[in-house]
């Protein structure tokens, strides 16, 4: 519990109608969250203006409203500032204590790999004896605690929230997914990131960003407003990005601010001399600033190796050794659907993995070609609701690269799924089924397959739901590829 007065004394633009001497006890930005004694913050969503819920939420027991005006008619004390999301943000860390200023908090941002990346870190963190935190795409994460993750990056209470409960359960460093959405929508600000890395942009998110300038200009402020404030600050970044290349060139406020570059095509402070590729995973062995590094992971392909190279640059960029490093990527196996693999007693293999963009369903395609032996089939989809421009962008490169396609649902939401499989077959180009219902259509795929053949089935990874409609039902492309094979003929 908070006054209100010492809650707002660090926003520096606001006007208080009513007494802020009062108690506030939590932060809602959800009117139907809404509980004694609280602060409602009237946020205004993609769809709702949280405005409209103010009463509703005062009638809740709401003490004291965030707001950018000024509402008629109630009691509640009014803070109105010009901003309501960073103005929450701000709240929510001086009402957790500021959290993030107790801990190593990392940052992992780009269109691709960050999940993977995390859970690389987490692992080399582990292996120096720290106790790490993970927020990310398929859950928040500590000690022995697992929590559902509705938001790669949680709004700014509920981050805040976590962030303060790791603190008290001894966690010292923390390695956060870091949205487009949550840097657009202010809800990391007032964290301190330690250091951070960038992995790649490619087309994703545009029908919220609309552009990929406007795109790249969000995922940059993990850098400009946040890292390059502190002192030691670091960023990890794939040069072999042009997007990468252009946050290097930007130019950032403070000289000390130190950059690690890794790349597979070019001089930089990470980079491979020796590198072998099999069904087995990756050896490697890279050039870095703390001398050579030996890489042995089970993890498949180059962009897997990329994904290693960005964990290596935040081992160096904490200070970690050499020894650490290796054997905090040595050790981890898995990452829950990210290129994961499951084998048929007839001989061919299925792997699952999270690809939904064009970009990461090539790179998955490009990185299981060479380990096929016999026919690459694909069974993807596009998520209604969203960018509907990448739909025959997704269909060309899979069609491209598979062997045979198998088009179908992914999470249609409130579009008809044939109408998304129509927009998907603007760019197809060869062979290719269309089998709306995805239980079918992973199905059909194994009993298509012969010894020899891989199975990618892309687009939903962990997740273990499909959204139809307005509804989520159970659904976990691992379970239905593993039913399908028991139930073979």
């Amino acid at each position: 519990m908070m006054k209100l007065s010492e809650l707002i004394k660090n926003l520096p633009d606001k006007n208080v109608i009513g007494s802020a001497e009062i108690p506030i006890c939590g932060i809602a930005y959800d009117s139907r969250k809404a509980d004694k004694d609280c602060i409602f913050a009237a946020i205004k969503g993609e769809r709702l203006d949280g405005s409209k819920f103010i009463h509703d939420a005062i009638k809740r027991g709401a003490a004291a409203v965030l707001a950018e005006n000024a509402a008629a008619g109630i009691s509640a004390t009014q803070v109105i500032v010009p901003d309501v999301r960073e103005a929450m943000a701000r709240l929510a860390s001086a009402f957790y204590g500021e959290p993030s200023r107790k801990m190593t908090l990392i940052g992992v941002t780009g269109t691709n790999g960050k999940t993977t990346i995390t859970y690389l870190v987490e692992s080399i963190l582990s292996s120096a004896g720290f106790n790490a935190g993970v927020v990310g795409t398929i859950n928040y994460r500590y000690k022995d605690k697992i929590f559902h993750a509705p938001h790669t990056t949680p709004e700014a209470p509920d981050l805040q929230r976590v962030l303060n409960e790791m603190i008290d359960s001894g966690i010292t460093h923390c390695v956060m997914e870091v949205s487009s959405h949550s840097l657009a929508q202010k809800r990391v600000d007032s964290c301190r990131f330690a250091g951070g890395t960038f992995t790649n942009l490619t087309r994703d998110h545009l029908d919220y960003h609309r552009t990929m300038e406007e795109y790249f200009e969000s995922k940059s402020r993990l850098f400009i407003d946040f890292i390059a404030k502190e002192k030691k600050g670091f960023a990890v970044i794939n040069v072999d990005d042009l997007w990468g290349e252009k946050l290097l060139n930007l130019k950032f406020k403070i000289s000390n601010f130190k950059f690690i570059r890794y790349s597979l095509k070019q001089d930089a402070e990470i980079k491979p001399s020796k590198v072998s590729f099999s069904e087995r995973g990756i050896e490697a062995m890279l050039d870095t600033s703390i001398g050579s590094v030996k890489i042995s992971s089970p993890f498949l392909g180059e962009y897997n190796l990329q994904n290693i190279m960005a964990a290596v640059g935040i081992g160096i960029g904490l200070g970690l050794g050499k020894q650490v490093i290796e054997n905090g990527i040595a050790i981890l196996k898995r990452v829950p659907g990210r290129l994961e693999r499951v084998d048929s007693k007839d001989g061919f293999q299925a792997v699952i993995d999270y690809a939904h963009t064009g970009d990461a369903l090539e790179r998955a395609l490009n990185t299981l070609r060479p380990l096929t032996k016999g026919r690459l089939i694909t069974v993807f989809g596009c998520g209604g609701d969203r960018d509907r421009g990448k739909r025959p962008i997704m269909g060309e490169i899979a069609t491209r690269l598979s062997d045979f396609t198998i088009i179908t649902s992914d999470n249609p939401r409130s579009e008809e799924p044939m109408e998304i499989i129509k927009e998907i077959e603007k760019g197809v180009k060869e062979t290719y089924l269309a089998i709306p219902d995805r239980h079918e259509a992973i199905r059909a795929a194994v009993d298509m397959a012969v010894s020899g053949d891989i199975i990618l089935v892309a687009g939903k990874g962990h997740e273990d739901y499909q959204i139809i409609g307005n509804k989520k039902f159970h659904f976990d492309d691992t379970e239905e590829i593993k039913k399908a094979m028991k139930d073979r003929l």
